[in-house]
């Protein structure tokens, strides 16, 4: 294995997430923070020290295999995490690491699940960097890396399909650098784009920042105790809606736009499913709970924000949905699992994954009726290899795996079943907010222990990272110099 590239990435990585801390280290400084500006200070030293323990220079031989790759993504954000918990702790936010690394994985992860009762107790600078994570997060930082580091080579694109979320990454142009680069444009511009709405809806810069930032990365860190909710505008909530639906469909459609091919883009067959998923879904949701709310109108504004932001994996909130009847939850629950679209930046299982599965499910059905036809697994028209077939497949049935295991391991924590089932699903599919009455979709997960703690950050990090690149490092024969 290249020990040498695998540690010259991880510096380079710390020392670019180091130099996004100067953003809430200005903001601090413009609101007159200074007894928190420090904390940022002494984090950034923190990944610059350790960037440059790891890359003092950069390697002859950069080039990564597919075992390089997986464990450079895995070990990159358990590090950012760690080093970026210190920002929590030295400010004195969160003055518990254990928990500051929980607030922070879930903020690189794109969770959303907080520790923090009291949001609005928090500097200016510290909840900007609480949504600079989910920035940072959403596209991936490794992303970033390459659309900002000179002279990758083809094999840094194993960084790229391991970290971007989706069963397929492909390249938008010939070189990774270049498609990484249009990724973060689009990325950035999008996020911009709904700063500026949410501006028209006179909520301040500071919150129409944050929450720019939140949805972008479809992770849900609010500045205020209520969520978006606390705004009570049904402007803000429809501009959220959007762009959280926005930000849950595949990049390349946008890029396609882009390219003015609308023809091609609008007929992607991911893009179009998932569009008619969450309209059913709204209705459903809707007519479930519009005898407890009073009417079809309130009903459809709490249900439409409800199934974006957990379909997205997004997690805003403004109505406490695990309040809501048995049905509503249900479509809720379906919507966090199926998730967003591939090559975005939401979480879940991935529509395309799951469309993949249900036709791999009816080709079986009729190779057994008629086995000696011939039938083949398409999607958006073109065949896919039954390699790649059986890759998805075997990912789903893992995925499956993890929710057995981390249910079990919860229980054993003395959660109750139902609590244990939707804190896995909310912790492993990126969304944040518990279905389950008993946890709270408007609570935070102060009290829990430490061993749930542990199950649910590593739910996290395996659902944001999907699966491979976590649990690779769990491999005894990973760390074999034969292997």
């Amino acid at each position: 294995m290249n020990y040498r590239a695998v540690s010259y990435y991880l510096g380079v990585i710390c020392k670019i997430v180091g130099v996004f801390l100067v953003i809430p280290m200005i903001a601090s400084l413009c609101y007159r923070e200074f007894d928190v500006i420090t904390s940022f200070v002494y984090t950034a030293l923190i990944y610059e020290g350790v960037g440059f323990l790891l890359s003092p220079v950069s390697p002859k031989n950069k080039k990564l295999g597919r075992k390089e790759g997986l464990i450079t993504v895995g070990l990159s954000w358990i590090l950012i995490s760690s080093i970026g918990a210190f920002v929590f702790v030295f400010s004195g936010a969160i003055p518990n690491y254990y928990n500051a690394l929980f607030e922070t994985i879930s903020g690189f992860t794109t969770t959303g699940a907080t520790v923090i009762n009291d949001v609005e107790s928090l500097s200016k600078g510290v909840l900007l960097w609480r949504s600079l994570t989910h920035w940072i997060g959403g596209m991936g930082i490794l992303v970033f890396l390459l659309a900002v580091l000179p002279n990758t080579d083809g094999s840094a694109f194993q960084l790229m399909r391991f970290e971007a979320p989706g069963p397929q990454v492909g390249k938008l142009v010939s070189k990774v650098r270049h498609s990484a680069a249009i990724l973060y444009v689009i990325y950035f511009g999008l996020t911009m784009l709904e700063m500026v709405f949410l501006l028209f809806g006179n909520i301040g810069f500071f919150d129409s920042l944050n929450v720019a930032l939140s949805t972008a990365g479809t992770g849900g860190f609010a500045v205020h105790n209520t969520s978006i909710l606390a705004y009570d505008s049904l402007y803000v909530e429809i501009v959220v809606i959007v762009f959280m639906l926005i930000f849950s469909i595949n990049f390349n459609v946008y890029y396609l736009m882009v390219l003015k091919k609308f023809s091609t883009a609008f007929k992607d067959e991911e893009f179009r499913i998932y569009i008619i998923y969450v309209v059913l879904s709204i209705v459903g949701v809707a007519l479930a709970i519009m005898s407890s709310v009073g009417s079809f109108g309130v009903s459809l504004r709490h249900a439409a924000f409800a199934v974006v932001s957990l379909a997205s994996s997004t997690g805003f909130t403004t109505v406490d949905f695990s309040l809501w009847s048995e049905a509503a939850k249900a479509i809720l629950t379906i919507s966090t699992i199926l998730g967003a679209c591939a090559g975005s930046t939401g979480g879940g299982l991935k529509f395309s994954r799951f469309m993949v599965v249900v036709k791999a499910s009816y080709t079986t059905l009729l190779s057994s009726i008629r086995p000696n036809s011939v039938h083949i697994v398409k999607l958006n028209k073109k065949a896919i290899s039954r390699e790649d077939t059986e890759g998805v497949v075997g990912y789903f049935l893992l995925y499956i795996l993890v929710i057995f295991v981390s249910v079990f391991a919860l229980s054993v924590f003395g959660h109750s079943f139902s609590a244990s089932f939707y804190t896995t699903i909310a912790m492993f599919n990126n969304t944040g907010p518990c279905i389950d009455a008993s946890v709270g979709a408007t609570s935070s997960y102060l009290a829990f222990d430490w061993g749930s703690k542990t199950v649910m950050m590593l739910n996290m990090l395996i659902g944001r990272l999907e699966i491979f690149p976590i649990l690779f490092l769990f491999s005894p024969k990973v760390w074999s110099r034969k292997y």
